[in-house]
């Protein structure tokens, strides 16, 4: 991983601020939903985007039952029965 050159403290409640700079380069609005991830060693914060569930693709989505599914695999499954 690629040093930012930021060093934030993480407040009582657990908070961090995400500072100005990283928030412009990574479009990050206000109310933006942030995925958390863990490694190892490591804590990763990646922009949410909803994608579809089975091939991980974020064009033309509809949501099925809580889950998001793209137009094609939607199709393939409507082909499958």
């Amino acid at each position: 991983m690629k040093p930012a050159g930021f060093l934030c403290k993480v407040d009582k409640l657990g908070r961090i601020v995400i500072p100005k700079p990283l928030r412009s380069k990574y479009n990050l609005n206000t109310d933006d939903t942030i995925e958390l991830f863990t490694e190892p060693d490591a804590i990763v914060m990646k922009k949410y985007a909803m994608t579809c569930i089975f091939c991980g693709s974020d064009d033309e989505l509809v949501e099925y039952m809580g889950k998001a599914v793209c137009a094609d695999c939607l199709k393939k499954l409507g082909e499958s029965n």
